[in-house]
């Protein structure tokens, strides 16, 4: 306390003389926005963007705050619960969903209205528009999660590096072919698959591949259906290839841990984002120039599925009733969707965000970004799967899961990732795990007051 009172003047004395009064310091409106964007080249764009807007509005400072994309959920949760949310933030469509059911969000119908309904994708308006013609999310970007792999470890293992495995029983014989020992000393040492450890990508895979299977996660009276066929064949193909085809230790793995591995030859492929071209690039130059940086336009389908089910990244931005400046919030993102604005926003990443207009993505300037020519095949895969395979959202297997209101503590439950877990790692049947996690799921969703069975 001493120290702050003694402070306190030379403070003072500094604002004064670099120009500032101290009741303007004391009065602005500091609006806190968290996106999932840290690389330095988003973190830039923002920041110059942030600087025109106060430039603009005297009086109103953005603060920005980039969060990783698998921790932003539990940093929400736990703003909620201190009852200090930010003013906006990004977030999965799912929690977008949980949190308007339960009246924490703000309608965001004026920021769409700015940008004009007309000029967004169908697919933007069916993830973030409700039937009660609220809106109550605007996603910042689209893209989608394909399989991305090393085209020279395929032809060495004999196989077609521009022929997908249409079946996961095609797949498991690929990625058995591309699991080799590289020294000779009788250990396997390069991998078929690559996967992500983390609950959260966990989360992901359960629901990309149970939706690969034809099936979903719950019914529509909002019992979960861990229980049936299709599931049960997923944990089943979990343990087959985590068995033959993933590093022992792959549940320690962090998201970049693949991308690198990959990169250094550890794996032969990995389930991967437009992002990860400046990690190639970095990383692993040689086998992008000589074209050996491959991406799938499609991944296999399970025995009970007729359709493979990707992932759509589509995180929107949601505004919050109860934070401090909520309405300013709104006025920035309006600013941040203006073309001039969200173009460079768009071209920070541009092989994994896809702008969510139209107009955008018809612009010259756009267009010209020149990273859509050495990778063109990656951009036109993910266009191909927005425009024609209907990817879905995290935890989404099908469209009407967007109305569930208990998605969010689900996810975040650990239910999921303990399910897989005890059939991978515990050699716990896939009947007798998902036994238990159809329990534990429903006595989560019971005393939600979401039971509807």
């Amino acid at each position: 306390m001493r120290r702050t009172l003694h402070t306190l003047p030379a403070a003072v004395a500094l604002a004064a003389g670099m120009g500032f009064s101290t009741s303007s310091l004391a009065e602005d409106k500091v609006v806190t926005l968290w996106h999932t964007e840290p690389n330095p080249r988003t973190v830039a764009v923002m920041k110059d963007m942030i600087e025109r807007y106060e430039a603009m509005n005297p009086g109103i400072r953005i603060k920005q705050e980039p969060i990783a994309w698998g921790s932003l959920d539990t940093k929400l949760q736990a703003a909620l619960a201190a009852g200090a949310p930010p003013d906006a933030s990004h977030g999965q469509a799912y929690v977008e969903r949980s949190l308007s059911a339960k009246g924490l969000l703000l309608p965001i119908n004026e920021i769409i209205d700015s940008i004009g309904a007309d000029d967004l994708y169908d697919v933007v308006k069916k993830l973030n528009c409700h039937d009660d013609g609220n809106c109550y999310g605007l996603a910042h970007e689209l893209g989608t999660d394909l399989i991305v792999y090393r085209k020279d470890f395929y032809r060495e293992a004999g196989l077609d590096p521009e022929k997908p495995a249409a079946t996961w029983d095609e797949w498991l014989e690929h990625l058995k072919a591309l699991t080799v020992d590289t020294d000779g000393d009788g250990k396997k040492d390069r991998f078929g698959l690559g996967l992500a450890g983390p609950g959260f990508f966990i989360n992901e895979e359960v629901y990309m591949w149970t939706g690969s299977n034809g099936g979903r996660l719950f019914a529509e009276n909002h019992r979960p259906t861990f229980t049936e066929p299709p599931v049960l064949e997923m944990l089943a193909f979990w343990k087959e290839l985590a068995d033959c085809c993933l590093a022992p230790d792959w549940l320690s793995h962090g998201y970049l841990d693949t991308f690198a591995m990959l990169a250094t030859g550890k794996v032969a492929s990995i389930y991967g984002w437009g992002r990860g071209t400046d990690y190639f690039e970095k990383y692993a130059p040689e086998a992008v120039d000589r074209g050996d940086i491959g991406i799938f336009p499609s991944k296999p389908v399970g025995p009970s599925g007729q359709e493979f089910l990707t992932q759509l990244d589509c995180e929107p931005w949601m505004v919050f009733k109860d934070a401090k400046h909520p309405q300013e919030a709104i006025d920035f993102l309006k600013f941040f969707y203006e073309p001039e604005n969200y173009r460079p926003y768009i071209q920070s990443v541009p092989i994994h965000f896809f702008p969510i207009t139209k107009s955008m993505q018809a612009d010259p300037e756009y267009l010209a970004t020149p990273a859509f020519v050495k990778w063109a095949a990656w951009r036109d895969a993910q266009f191909n799967v927005i425009q024609n395979h209907d990817p879905k959202p995290l935890m989404i297997t099908e469209w009407d899961d967007l109305e569930l209101p208990f998605v969010q503590e689900l996810a975040s439950s650990g239910i999921l990732i303990d399910m897989v877990t005890d059939v991978v790692t515990r050699d716990v049947s896939p009947a007798d795990a998902a036994a238990r996690a159809q329990e534990r799921a429903e006595e989560l969703i019971t005393q939600l007051g979401y039971k509807k069975w």
